[in-house]
């Protein structure tokens, strides 16, 4: 591949995630209030849908990660992409912080409730409107888990790539609706990152910023390994052959190479 397709690769995706960033925390920030959850839920998943359907690019770290794990895309394509899905999602949220009147806002992040004052005694209130850490975690891989299975199945199943890009636009919408309550709905490590940047929440968004990259990176692992056992291609066909993964697979299928 050369380096200009990988140049624009980058830029595909840079433009991409910009678009979610103005259509998913843009509208929580600008718009939140007016829209509700429901309207914000619908910002996201169209400006998904939008940036795979008609820009070419999944503008998610997470959705390039498991298209690499599947062998859809190469290690360089990977690269490519995560430079312009992170520096996309900075741009992006430097726009809003622009629209906003240049003023840091508090919604359109992600974090969990810690349930405690500053001086570290548990009140058992919560304090930040999301869930506690641990539902945070379970619910964040949970759902990040089935928008990965939704998106690798779209794309093996549909000829038509708009049909996958409403598909996975309309699972990342429902996921959306399902997290803004609990995390403010993470599921991409470039929207959460580049949000975090200017925010002004305490404890600081940026501090809390570790569970929606780590989380990502678990459910495209595992969205890969359950849309295996959906879907006709075999560990073989990953990025996991002649590993131990394949090895495991095979004591347990009872498979021989």
């Amino acid at each position: 591949m050369s380096d200009t397709s990988i140049g624009r690769l980058a830029g595909s995706e840079f433009v991409g995630t910009t678009i979610v960033m103005l259509g998913g925390p843009g509208l929580m920030v600008i718009a939140g209030d007016e829209i509700g959850p429901l309207g914000v839920a619908i910002g996201f998943g169209a400006s998904i849908a939008i940036a795979i359907g008609v820009i070419g690019a999944v503008a998610n770290p997470m959705f390039s990660l498991a298209l690499w794990f599947s062998r859809g895309i190469g290690g360089r394509e990977l690269l490519s992409d995560w430079v312009g899905q992170f520096l996309g999602g900075i741009f992006g949220a430097a726009l809003v912080f622009g629209m906003n009147d240049t003023t840091r806002f508090t919604n359109g992040v992600n974090g969990w409730d810690p349930g405690r004052l500053d001086e570290g005694v548990d009140i058992g209130v919560n304090l930040s409107g999301y869930s506690d850490l641990g539902v945070v975690l379970a619910a964040e891989l949970t759902i990040s888990t089935i928008v990965v299975i939704v998106l690798l199945s779209a794309i093996t199943e549909q000829r038509s790539s708009g049909a996958a890009a409403a598909f996975t636009g309309l699972a990342y919408a429902v996921g959306t609706l399902f997290l803004l309550g609990i995390s403010g709905a993470g599921m991409n490590p470039a929207r959460s990152l580049g949000a975090a940047v200017f925010a002004d929440t305490d404890p600081n968004a940026l501090t809390r910023v570790w569970a929606f990259i780590v989380i990502p990176v678990v459910a495209a692992f595992m969205g890969t390994f359950v849309w295996l056992m959906i879907d006709d291609a075999t560990v073989d066909d990953t990025v996991f052959d002649d590993t131990f993964v394949d090895d495991l697979t095979d004591a347990v299928t009872g498979d021989a190479d």
